[in-house]
């Protein structure tokens, strides 16, 4: 009886500590720096008079409805320095071209240039990209995508107070008609990406908001080390171009960029370049290993006290079953509350309660894409 009383207690403290414990081995309560506020010293008139300029590029293919949607944002903005935006047409067949015209005409800040259909055996995006580098006349540059629009006219000039060191990554987030698991799926990765660049040094970027010096890029050859894989032009420009000493993050509101809601189709093209692209990183594992962790115990943790009520039901151990359901939803609890106020700091939408079961689909979700990745063909990846 001693015995059974002991088990019975060693039991219900492992399943409580685990379902308390648990909830906090998450990039969710393991929330970066955050800098919601804009800093009032880079507003004065002597700040925004030293302004630098800014040349923003932007690669496009067969985007003439992004484009007319998105671009008067870039172009529109209320920045005290100088800029222009950069568009690079890769070939496009569509209307691209004639929206091109069109803009050129109302705006003086537009320059456009393209690249060749017979461009092969390297990257397209990635010429395109440095071509629009090459024609850019400002110190500073940032990449950014057809499907994207700054979430304010603020954009550059938030932008601007970080120009401190040589890079700068800003936030990308889905708008709203996304769906919850994209949209909780990009935070938890800028969170990761953020994290790591502001503990020690960047390992990837999924954004499509990210400003380099021109000098930088230009010194380093550019893509010039992985001009031959198709994607990942951003993670490469993070994981070679950054230093612990060099790089910025900016997260105020006023900084962050929109990016339509995916297709399902590109949503999944984007995960496996990803996959791919991990594959050619430099520091993988000091990034990987948390996320392993962090899926690892909730499954873990879920499994257990799954299979704790389901025996101790059937062995007649009623306490240990009635511990079990209680932590299970003490645990479900402490997630939606960490998942609340991440939420809240980040003025985002995602239904906390709908987090903890959205998290247990990640692992899940990985190994299919994984499986994916695992069926494709190579070549798929690399330019021909």
């Amino acid at each position: 009886m001693i015995l059974l009383d002991t088990l019975t207690l060693t039991v219900c403290g492992v399943l409580l500590i685990l379902a308390v414990a648990t909830p906090f081995c998450n990039v969710l309560f393991r929330r970066p720096r955050l800098d919601i506020d804009h800093g009032a010293s880079d507003n004065d008139a002597e700040s925004k008079a030293n302004r630098p300029g800014f040349s923003v590029i932007i690669s496009v293919h067969d985007n003439a409805m992004e484009i007319e949607r998105n671009l008067p944002a870039f172009l529109e903005q209320k920045y005290s320095g100088n800029f222009e935006v950069v568009v690079i047409d890769e070939s496009s067949t569509d209307e691209t071209s004639d929206v091109l015209k069109r803009f050129k005409n109302k705006y003086a800040n537009l320059y456009t240039t393209f690249i060749p259909a017979s461009s092969h055996y390297l990257s397209r995006r990635k010429l395109s990209l440095t071509i629009g580098v090459k024609a850019a006349k400002y110190e500073w540059l940032i990449f950014t995508g057809s499907d994207c629009r700054p979430a304010s006219d603020q954009w550059l000039e938030t932008m601007a107070s970080h120009c401190n060191g040589d890079l700068i990554l800003g936030e990308t987030r889905y708008e709203e008609e996304a769906s919850d698991y994209v949209r909780l799926d990009n935070i938890k990765s800028w969170f990761r990406q953020l994290r790591a660049a502001q503990k020690s040094t960047a390992y990837a970027y999924s954004g499509r908001n990210l400003a380099m010096r021109r000098e930088l890029f230009m010194k380093n050859y550019g893509f010039l080390k992985n001009l031959k894989y198709l994607r990942g032009e951003y993670d490469f420009i993070a994981n070679e171009y950054s230093t612990p000493y060099n790089t910025e993050t900016a997260t105020e509101d006023e900084a962050r960029i929109i990016r339509d809601a995916p297709t399902s189709k590109g949503w999944i093209n984007d995960k496996l370049f990803f996959i791919e692209t991990t594959r050619h990183l430099q520091r993988g594992l000091s990034y990987r290993l948390p996320v392993m962790i962090d899926n690892m115990l909730l499954h873990s943790t879920l499994l257990l006290h799954i299979a704790a009520i389901a025996l101790s039901a059937v062995m007649g151990m009623y306490v240990i079953t009635a511990v079990a359901a209680v932590s299970l939803l003490l645990g479900y609890l402490l997630r939606v509350l960490i998942s609340s106020r991440a939420m809240k700091a980040i003025s985002e939408t995602v239904p906390a309660w709908k987090i903890p079961f959205l998290d247990g689909c990640e692992i899940w979700r990985n190994a299919i894409l994984n499986f994916k990745h695992s069926r494709s063909d190579k070549d798929d990846f690399i330019r021909r």
